[in-house]
């Protein structure tokens, strides 16, 4: 196999007269002076809570890289709906051959990328061989970040082959089911050859794609700014510039979109929604989340190594109430560990009943009739699938006290929280997942194998191989459902929310899209 396997691994604007200052961000490095141009000529601001680390498909990562790269690059495919249908982009057109393991793509004509060199078959070759391939000149040059690329096909993709210009060929090791979903997320878009020449690594300083925009400039801890890409092979722009503002605090967030100082603002506290509903000069956008919060179990120690003490704390646990109580009508309860908008949801795969009576029997035929004692670990702030993390933490000690587990909370920083998690350290800990809405990305890659549980039966194994290996979705769709019955039985974790995506838009605002991905899209944003 010609790529080895490696260890997975995760403005302050002024506007443009001086009279108006934009408050969270300094007084220099001004987008709009920049620009020279009223928010009316096409300036549009999105504030969001974080800033960007690498512009690069290859190694975006968090939210606040993956919103850019939707706008600064292009896939060979696109979704074209929720249902995450592909389309074309750079590829006018695909076929897979009879065994199902060479994908051949045609790539659009007359492309080019914002540094003016020509998009071609060899520009794919390096997007992929750089992440996947060891003897690539260019693999490992850029550092940090997490490579999604590597994490969903690196043990899938066995070669990348320019047939000619304007052709190439994906080989396959294996026949894969999700390959052709995958290619429209935004780690499989395409670079500048000639850009990651150039810039090395510094290259997701310096982004370089063939998108609908063009990376302009990038005041760290502030703003990124992009401008329209005149050349753009699709559909242009209606805005002349586009800038992703940093604000932190989302009461300040709210602040600026209801004076006008922005025009979008993403991920609202749950508290937050109703002032927008009743705000004529603000609407709001919901989209049930493709993610999960859960609480999960170690089984690979006692006591939750026996299947009957995790049933019982399932049944311990108000999970409606924790929905109600936190999530505040931004967020629905969890059935299993897939999202019911994903394909192959199991409606009848749970959810456990709130019954304290049946947790205690539950407990006394595993051998705790009085109990016991262990410790939830929680992270502190907000992740995309859940506001409020240590009040979930309290709402689910009560909870398990109440049918007599003593329950320690123990809180600390994502990063600390997360190392736990992932060496095992933990008795129960709270976590969550968020990706691709496809139901490997959740039964598979998360609940067999990044959900800290340490529960991977073969049977389970094999299941979702299985699915993997057809690309007949009623097969599929037969597949996960049952991996998703005997998951239900196991009980390895608790699953508790889906978090609703959201954003938040003047009225004046039109063509501006939130995807089931959480992605925000101004392709086609105006304002009136």
């Amino acid at each position: 196999m010609l790529f080895k396997n490696r260890n997975l691994i995760y403005l302050a604007v002024l506007m443009l007269t001086a009279a108006l200052v934009i408050t969270g961000c300094g007084n220099t490095g001004s987008p709009s002076a920049a620009s020279g141009k009223s928010p009316e000529d096409g300036i549009f601001i999105i504030a969001r809570s974080t800033d960007a680390e690498l512009i690069d498909p290859g190694f975006a990562w968090s939210e606040g890289d993956i919103d850019i790269v939707y706008h600064v690059f292009d896939g060979l495919v696109k979704f074209k709906n929720d249902e995450l249908e592909v389309e074309p982009a750079l590829a006018t057109e695909w076929k897979v051959s009879d065994d199902g393991r060479t994908w051949t793509f045609k790539l659009r004509e007359g492309v080019k990328f914002h540094d003016g060199t020509d998009f071609k078959a060899e520009a794919v070759v390096q997007s992929f061989k750089r992440i996947l391939d060891e003897n690539n000149k260019h693999y490992g040059v850029v550092q940090g970040g997490f490579s999604y690329l590597e994490y969903l096909m690196v043990d899938v993709i066995d070669d990348v082959v320019a047939t000619d210009d304007y052709s190439v060929d994906f080989k396959l090791n294996q026949v894969f089911a999700p390959f052709l979903t995958y290619m429209g997320y935004y780690s499989q878009y395409i670079i500048s050859p000639a850009a990651l020449e150039q810039f090395g690594e510094k290259f997701p300083q310096n982004p370089v794609g063939t998108g609908p925009f063009v990376f302009e400039k990038w005041k760290k801890g502030e703003y990124v700014q992009l401008k329209t890409n005149d050349n753009y092979w699709g559909e242009k722009p209606k805005i002349d510039t586009l800038i992703f503002k940093v604000v932190p605090e989302s009461s300040t967030r709210l602040m600026e979109l209801q004076s006008g100082q922005v025009d979008v603002i993403k991920a609202l506290d749950p508290g937050q929604l109703a002032k927008v509903e009743e705000n004529q000069n603000l609407q709001l956008l919901s989209v049930p989340g493709a993610n999960l919060f859960y609480a999960a179990f170690n089984t690979t120690k006692a006591p939750f190594d026996n299947k009957k003490v995790r049933l019982a704390l399932n049944h311990a646990i108000d999970v409606d109430k924790i929905v109600e109580v936190i999530y505040e009508g931004s967020g629905t309860r969890a059935i299993n560990s897939l999202p019911p908008t994903v394909f192959a949801f199991d409606e009848t795969a749970g959810p456990y009943e709130y019954n304290p009576e049946k947790a205690k029997k539950l407990l006394a035929e595993a051998g705790y009739p009085n109990g016991f004692e262990t410790n939830l670990q929680t992270f502190i702030y907000a992740r995309p699938y859940v506001a409020k993390p240590v009040q979930v933490a309290e709402v689910i000690k009560s909870n398990l006290e109440a049918v007599g587990v003593k329950v320690n909370i123990i809180t600390n920083e994502w990063a600390t929280h997360s190392d736990i998690m992932d060496n095992m350290k933990h008795d129960i800990g709270l976590s969550g997942w968020y990706d691709i809405p496809y139901p490997s990305n959740f039964l598979k890659t998360m609940a067999l194998e990044g959900a800290n549980t340490g529960y991977e039966p073969e049977e389970l194994v094999n299941l979702a191989k299985a699915a993997w290996a057809t690309y007949d979705r009623a097969e599929q769709e037969e597949i996960y459902k049952e991996f998703q019955q005997k998951l239900y039985k196991a009980a390895p974790l608790i699953p508790i929310a889906h978090n609703n995506y959201t954003a938040a838009v003047r009225s004046n605002v039109k063509g501006f899209e939130l995807d089931v991905i959480g992605t925000v899209k101004a392709q086609k944003a105006y304002k009136e």
